[in-house]
């Protein structure tokens, strides 16, 4: 990463508006100005520097570019590391902007998958405004979505063709998570007002209950470990505190407890770092006291705790270096490069309207842990 650098006062209150010229002397009024007119001033996002994007939209991102955001109308890509920007493409409405695990694929408003790069699919948007949806993994070759009551659906992206996983439990799905291998799904249902934690093929296949929620427990965030080994989850108690977990695949008999919130706080946002070392999460229901958190070693602590501003936790950069929003809830939004081992965040962009990670999934494993025996059930304690 290279050195800190700081936004000045003026940078962080322009935000998105429109920026100044360079400050060349001005003519005397007996003077007749004989050179030629300055060009319209930027618009839209500016670099740390206070530079501002480029003019028209130059193409050419590279996988080194894993900043996304969104800015004046169009998807822009910059390596954290040297500032290089790319333009994507124009978007009106960029709904989601998640990137599929190759980087070379993102979700748009009603489904719309964007692709950049000479093999990357594109897709038309559909009628469908999904309130949850998990990218298939390793390559991103399908995206599962729900809105509502009923069962998710499964879009293919080869041929756009969409299929209804039939097999999955009944309830009202809010949050659906892709295996990183790709095999299998983990999904949070809600049915007769209790919240479970399911697990099942990456086709709806022989679904099965791993945790359950007692006494209000409701579950906010799932996320899989990069090995595939663990599945975490974040519990918000009826008691009012949040609590993050995991469950051993291969074993499925019971749970860790890693963190537990303060009485009275929210937590959701939940994203586990390429290693499996971190987790980040945001902390907070209300915008403008929304916190980034970094969780290591069962501490969880603030990702900017010298910033007056709501920030949050957006994904990983790399593997220890998070990107996290500062602002937003009405005023323009800068965003950084937290290093999760400690150190100054790195100031990248000021007036981004929307942004998120687009980085490369590596390594990803082949397989699913299966339980050791047949009773690997869910604790019958649950989670309250």
């Amino acid at each position: 990463m290279r050195s800190v650098r700081w936004s000045i006062a003026a940078i962080l209150l322009v935000g998105a508006c429109t920026q100044g010229g360079s400050g060349a002397p001005t003519s005397s009024p007996a003077q007749v100005t004989t050179s030629a007119p300055t060009s319209a001033p930027p618009v839209g996002a500016t670099l740390a520097d206070g530079s501002p994007l480029p003019t028209g939209c130059p193409k050419g991102a590279s996988a080194s570019q894993t900043v996304a955001f969104v800015s004046a109308g169009r998807a822009w890509a910059l390596d954290p590391s040297t500032d290089a920007v790319s333009c994507l493409f124009a978007v009106a409405d960029p709904g989601p902007f998640s990137w599929g695990p190759q980087g070379d694929r993102v979700l748009l408003s009603d489904l719309e998958v964007r692709g950049i790069g000479h093999d990357a699919p594109n897709l038309p948007p559909l009628e469908e405004n999904p309130s949850t949806f998990g990218w298939g993994h390793p390559v991103g070759l399908a995206v599962v979505y729900a809105d509502g009551p009923g069962v998710p659906q499964k879009r293919f992206i080869d041929d756009g063709s969409v299929e209804t996983l039939s097999s999955l439990p009944p309830g009202t799905y809010s949050q659906i998570a892709y295996h990183p291998s790709g095999l299998a799904l983990g999904f949070v249902v809600e049915h007769g007002g209790k919240q479970a934690i399911w697990f099942s093929t990456n086709e709806g296949k022989d679904p099965q209950r791993l945790v359950f929620g007692v006494g209000g427990t409701r579950f906010t965030s799932i996320a899989f470990s990069p090995d595939g080994q663990r599945i975490w989850w974040i519990a918000e108690h009826a008691q009012g505190y949040p609590e993050l977990h995991w469950m051993d695949l291969g074993d499925r008999s019971g749970f860790t407890d890693v963190w537990k919130g303060q009485q009275g706080t929210f937590a959701d946002g939940l994203q586990v770092s390429p290693t499996g070392r971190y987790e980040s999460m945001t902390q907070g229901q209300v915008c403008d006291r929304r916190r980034a958190l970094i969780v290591t070693g069962g501490a969880a602590s603030p990702a900017m705790p010298f910033e007056d501003r709501p920030t949050n936790a957006l994904g990983w950069l790399d593997q220890t270096h998070a990107l996290v929003s500062a602002g937003g809830c009405g005023q323009a939004t800068e965003l950084f490069s937290v290093d999760a081992g400690g150190g100054q965040p790195v100031a990248l962009v000021t007036g981004a309207d929307l942004a998120a990670p687009r980085t490369v999934l590596r390594n990803a494993p082949d397989t699913v842990p299966a339980p050791k025996s047949s009773e690997g059930q869910p604790p019958l304690g649950g989670v309250g």
